[in-house]
């Protein structure tokens, strides 16, 4: 009876055995499900950390399956910015044109230099105050531009403020001894090649006349200055940055009949001025009354536009030779005469070695009529009548 109970008994467990291995065998097995990429939400609020510093071309950015690889749009080639046209005419400085030191010459002014020689090929000129009410002027020729000219003079000596406006120039700064203030700051200003008749590295590039008393009979030309500027040459950048911007000067029916403009430094009887020439659409200056002319071609000055600036003057004080001041670096209020109208602006120099810049209410930078310019430092404004114009 024993023995039968383990047979059956082991029977029992068979079956029982195969019951069960049918059963998972007849269960489905799950498809396999196709892999799809998926963004990771983080939903940890993360720790306020420093934004990294990394350029924008270095973001890592996510990268679909082949299969989701859209095919990028035809990007459109963006239409090239047309070059404004380079308007050119005797004696403008283009900004871009200027290849070489520009020449800045002090001119002397008192009544026993008149009349000087050589302004006449200048492309700028400043006129400022000097001392007692006797102004100066600084005479910007541009090799390439200016022509040769033969005679420049009188020189006369330096003052600070019109070192500071020859530095924008990059110029061989031209003159006969200074001011204190002017001789250090053109001695030591690395824009500039100083040319001090009164120094003998310099003093064989000048020669005196004898039709006139020193101090006012010292003359140099554009061919010295240019040999003393070869032989103390040094790398100068900023050339590019020189000159003006012009627009098309106006057609003759559109320019008015008359303008004219009188300005004073400090003595109303010791006004200039300046009277409009349709057929020329220039400017010829006048001292007091009277045409004031070149001693060598006896021909009037005249110049394409004439822009009048705002510039504070103070005394410096205690000073023996009662020298001034004047802010020529920041701003201020200017006017411009171009065409026979005159156009509200405001003169910018940011520094020593920055242009000095005439712009609109909009910051805009005022074109200029093609051709020469003369610059008036005026201490006021209210210094300056105009009648005429438009």
């Amino acid at each position: 009876m024993k023995n039968r109970i383990i047979p059956i008994a082991l029977l029992l467990s068979l079956v029982l055995i195969g019951a069960c291995s049918s059963a998972v065998a007849n269960e489905p097995v799950p498809s396999p499900q196709p892999t799809v990429p998926q963004f990771q939400l983080v939903t940890k609020t993360p720790t306020p950390s420093a934004v990294p510093t990394l350029p924008l071309l270095a973001t890592p950015e996510l990268t679909a399956t082949p299969a989701e690889t859209a095919t990028p749009e035809p990007t459109a080639t963006p239409e090239p910015t047309p070059t404004p046209e380079l308007i050119t005419a005797p004696l403008a400085v283009p900004r871009g044109s200027v290849t070489s030191r520009p020449f800045a010459v002090m001119y002397d002014n008192h009544p026993n230099a008149y009349p000087q020689t050589g302004m006449d090929g200048a492309a700028i000129v400043f006129e400022a105050l000097a001392e007692f009410g006797i102004t100066r002027y600084m005479a910007i020729f541009i090799p390439g531009i200016s022509p040769d000219i033969p005679v420049i003079g009188p020189v006369r000596s330096a003052r600070p403020y019109y070192v500071e406006w020859a530095k924008g120039f990059r110029a061989v700064y031209v003159h006969a001894g200074g001011s204190p203030e002017g001789l250090l700051l053109a001695e030591t200003s690395i824009e500039l090649i100083n040319m001090d008749a009164l120094r003998g590295n310099a003093s064989g590039y000048f020669y005196r006349t004898r039709d006139r008393s020193a101090p006012h009979n010292l003359y140099t030309n554009s061919a010295n200055i240019a040999k003393f500027a070869t032989a103390n040459d040094r790398p100068v950048e900023g050339l590019a940055e020189i000159g003006f911007v012009y627009s098309p000067e106006a057609p003759a029916e559109a320019r008015p009949g008359s303008q004219e403009l009188r300005y004073f430094f400090i003595y109303r009887e010791a006004a200039v001025g300046w009277r409009y020439d349709p057929a020329t659409n220039s400017y010829l200056y006048f001292r007091g009354n009277r045409p004031h002319i070149d001693a060598a071609t006896g021909a009037q000055l005249q110049f394409k536009n004439v822009v009048i600036l705002e510039v504070p003057e103070r005394p410096i004080p205690n000073d023996p030779k009662g020298r001034i001041e004047q802010d020529v670096i920041g701003e201020g209020p200017a006017r411009i005469f171009r065409d026979g109208r005159m156009i509200e602006a405001t003169w910018r120099k940011a520094a020593g070695y920055a242009q000095l810049y005439f712009v609109d209410a909009d910051g805009n930078e005022v074109p200029l009529a093609p051709g020469s310019v003369w610059i008036a430092a005026i201490p006021d404004l209210a210094n300056l009548t105009v009648e005429g114009g438009q």
